[in-house]
């Protein structure tokens, strides 16, 4: 007996350190990242072989695998179409992209083996996403204070970096791994002191929001706010706290606000973004034919008739540097409205149209529509809407049992929020995008499928 428990926690340790590193590893970068993953794939394959392919499939994963075998097949179809067509070598790049992407469809089925037989201890997980956060937050205060982190790394004059140097992405991480804090306590750690439970959640609230607000990425505040107001509504044990909530994080953001110059220009262009935005088919931003020759954007001189919206007699332009990376996204799409370039092909396709195209349109759909076509939009966002109804409708509110199993709730709402149609967002086959966003699917969807969640 004591022999087979040893054989079985050796085979776990392993597993269990690589899943616990991937907070860690999002922190060092893609190359570590990268290799985290695949360690994890291959010592969960060795370990357990043909015991992961056993594992039944289900609907949800059928069209995982049609979404990825048929993001091969555009690649394979563009490589050959512009070989024989247009004499060119470049797709042959993002077919080498797309068979490495397929990497992420493995990892789905890893994840979602290890946690349907119960080999995953979500407790170092979580203690794992609560440390790093810390580190990032107090990095985060350390650089806005005295101008550059621990590592050396120089603050830009509105923005901090904290330990990621060029990338200014501390704020997205925060958003993403530090809601496992707030869940840390109340689910592995039992504090019959009330008092001393409600002081560590607001000091780590009071650090994370204050992380938020200098690391000044905007969208991952809404989106964090967002999270944690979702959460607030639909759990009703915490629900009385949420003016306290509130009141606390508009303290932060104002304190913050008010004392420093930096922040202040930050999000007092933000609020400037929002009004041009909301005001792009108003009559204020009507573009004459007199006037279009001289409107610029980003100091580049534009062809204004690929710049312009038209309606009716009528055309408005595209007054903010999103607006125009969402409608280069849309008209992208519409050179190859049902199949799409092949993944990450939006720059080479949109640069035939646009001058001073970005790497991706900042938003996961538009890039899906000009990457993977009509019908790779359709497949991924079947996806997305049976994980939300395998995890939120089908269980979290009809199933009182998996309510009390309170380890899904930062998985199933930071979903929710990866996945908003209308935030701005990175490109969705980067390594740390792509890794997040299937790791939350596989995670999600085999909590849902679980009961007594902690006790297993």
């Amino acid at each position: 007996m004591l022999l087979n428990f040893t054989k079985f926690y050796s085979k776990t340790y392993l597993i269990n350190i690589l899943f616990s590193f991937i907070p860690v590893s999002f922190i060092a970068g893609n190359l570590i990242l990268n290799l985290n993953i695949l360690l994890l794939i291959i010592a969960s394959i060795i370990i357990h072989r043909v015991e992961i392919i056993k594992i039944k499939i289900y609907f949800l994963d059928k069209i995982i695998i049609i979404f990825f075998s048929y993001a091969l097949l555009v690649g394979f179809f563009n490589t050959i179409y512009s070989y024989y067509f247009e004499n060119s070598y470049y797709n042959l790049a993002i077919l080498i992209k797309t068979i490495s992407y397929l990497r992420y469809l493995i990892l789905y089925f890893v994840i979602k083996y290890l946690i349907h037989k119960n080999l995953i201890n979500f407790k170092f997980f979580f203690l794992s996403c609560a440390s790093s956060s810390l580190f990032v937050c107090l990095d985060l205060i350390y650089q806005f204070n005295f101008g550059k982190d621990i590592f050396g790394f120089i603050a830009t004059p509105r923005r901090m970096s904290g330990p990621f140097g060029d990338e200014l992405i501390a704020g997205g991480y925060l958003q993403r791994f530090s809601i496992f804090s707030f869940f840390l306590f109340p689910i592995f750690f039992n504090i019959k002191d009330k008092k001393i439970s409600y002081l560590i959640l607001f000091t780590l609230a009071t650090l994370i929001m204050f992380g938020l607000i200098v690391a000044g990425n905007r969208m991952p505040v809404i989106l964090f706010l967002l999270m944690t107001f979702l959460i607030f509504i639909f759990e009703k044990k915490i629900r009385k706290f949420f003016i306290i909530y509130l009141l606390c994080a508009a303290s932060i953001f104002l304190t913050a606000y008010n004392f420093n110059i930096n922040i202040q220009k930050h999000f007092g262009h933000f609020q400037t973004k929002i009004i041009k935005i909301i005001n792009v088919f108003s009559l204020s931003n009507v573009v004459t034919q007199e006037d279009s020759e001289n409107i610029y954007l980003d100091n580049v001189k534009m062809k204004m008739d690929h710049y312009l919206i038209k309606i009716g007699d009528k055309q408005f332009f595209m007054n903010t540097t999103h607006m125009k990376e969402f409608y280069s996204g849309y008209s992208t799409w519409l050179q190859n409205k049902f199949i799409g370039g092949g993944i990450k092909s939006f720059k080479y396709n949109c640069s035939k149209t646009f001058e001073n195209c970005g790497p991706h349109p900042h938003n996961y759909y538009l890039e899906i529509l000009a990457d993977l076509g009509l019908i790779g939009f359709i497949l991924l966002s079947l996806i997305f809407s049976i994980v939300l109804y395998i995890s939120c409708i089908k269980k979290y509110f009809t199933n009182s049992n998996l309510k009390e199993d309170k380890i899904i709730i930062p998985f199933l709402f930071l979903f929710f929020v990866e996945i908003f149609p209308i935030k701005t967002t990175g490109s969705f086959f980067t390594t740390g995008n792509a890794t997040f966003i299937f790791l939350l699917i596989a995670i999600t969807v085999a909590l849902s499928r679980k009961q007594n969640l902690i006790e297993s």
